[in-house]
């Protein structure tokens, strides 16, 4: 099999000849270390949006103040304006130099201009830059296709902030609610567009974790989107999944109904609070597992070997299952880990995994 037969495979609950293991470009070094681990069965997962995004009646500046930028957005409704930190390490460019340090929405006037946004967002189909990045990838790995946040989500990440999200869910859930059903009338035609493209596999955000987003939230304002975006895509065969690396104990029922078909960047314990033994009790074969190793492991290298191979034990036989790398790895530390890896996942991760591993 190639990287991407197999990583199809585990995504299906199909059967690889081994459990796929995966990394995003930024977490992938460039040179003999790559060339070694791709030869070795290691995949390559690319991103690639189809769809282009446009605004008539929208003007942009943008001012710049030391480590600060603030961008400004005018509009016939009124103006927002939002300012990002720059300058910050990356970590070798393992993650953006740069932080949202003040959102669009603070007051009650902001809201209808990011309204106006949002209803005035005319969206193009791009499928066939798609389809380029696709056949150049080959069978290396896969292109994924994403949606962008969901609603909630993207107001709390790109629109609000966390202080002033929970704010406005206490003292104006009204306007809060009229705002989230625009989003989400938008989001749902870019999921019909996403839906006639040919991208196979899609992403629904959203950086889910129960500290940040607990049961009562996730259920009112993150499931009814899953379910409902999910429907749309199911109907042309997508495979959908969700970004959420964090701790999920307490949502895990709430997401065994979700319609979503992976995880994508699923943590386990010690960052996560939630094992792989739990996932796969609680959600049976509902949800495939494309599961991040923790990045506090990269520290403690000589322990990867039996982290990984405890992984593997919890997942027997190994459908439905994949490695990948989704957060920042230490530079200093990738090229003994990676190769701990990789050789570990060809020792003891063959499929069918060994149940007395």
């Amino acid at each position: 099999m190639n990287a991407k037969e197999r990583i199809f495979a585990a995504l299906t609950w199909g059967e690889p000849d081994y459990v796929p293991w995966t990394s995003k470009p930024n977490h992938f070094p460039r040179g003999y270390l790559e060339r070694e681990l791709r030869n070795l069965g290691m995949g390559l997962t690319l991103e690639y949006r189809v769809f282009g995004i446009s605004i008539p009646g929208l003007t942009t500046k943008s001012i710049s103040r030391g480590d600060y930028v603030t961008r400004i957005y005018e509009t016939p409704v009124g103006e927002v304006q939002e300012k990002v930190r720059v300058n910050l390490p990356s970590e070798g460019g393992e993650r953006s130099d740069s932080w949202k340090v003040e959102h669009f929405i603070k007051e009650d006037a902001d809201y209808k201009v990011v309204e106006y946004l949002f209803e005035n967002m005319k969206i193009t189909p791009k499928y066939e830059e798609f389809r380029v990045v696709e056949n150049d990838l080959g069978g290396d790995g896969v292109v994924c296709t994403s949606l962008g946040y969901t609603p909630f989500m993207d107001l709390l990440i790109n629109y609000m902030g966390i202080r002033k999200l929970a704010y406005e869910i206490h003292r104006n859930r009204g306007r809060l609610e009229a705002l989230l059903e625009v989003i989400a009338e938008k989001k749902r035609e870019i999921c019909r567009v996403i839906a006639d493209s040919p991208a196979e596999i899609v992403l629904l955000g959203d950086n889910i974790d129960e500290v940040l987003i607990g049961p009562k939230l996730f259920e009112k304002y993150c499931l009814p989107y899953y379910q409902e975006y999910a429907e749309i895509l199911h109907r042309k065969k997508k495979i959908v999944g969700s970004h959420m690396d964090g701790r999920l104990k307490r949502l895990k029922d709430f997401i065994k109904i979700s319609r979503l078909d992976f995880l994508h960047g699923f943590t386990p314990p010690p960052v996560g609070n939630l094992s792989v033994k739990e996932a796969r009790e609680n959600w049976d074969r509902k949800i495939a597992l494309w599961l991040n190793v923790p990045e506090t492991l990269f520290y403690e290298t000589e322990k990867l070997e039996s982290f990984v191979k405890n992984l593997l034990r919890e997942a027997v036989p190994g459908d439905g299952f994949m490695l990948g790398i989704t957060e920042t790895v230490p530079p200093a530390k990738r090229i003994a880990a990676y190769k701990v890896i990789m050789n570990t996942i060809l020792k003891y991760g063959k499929y069918p995994i060994d149940k007395n591993l």
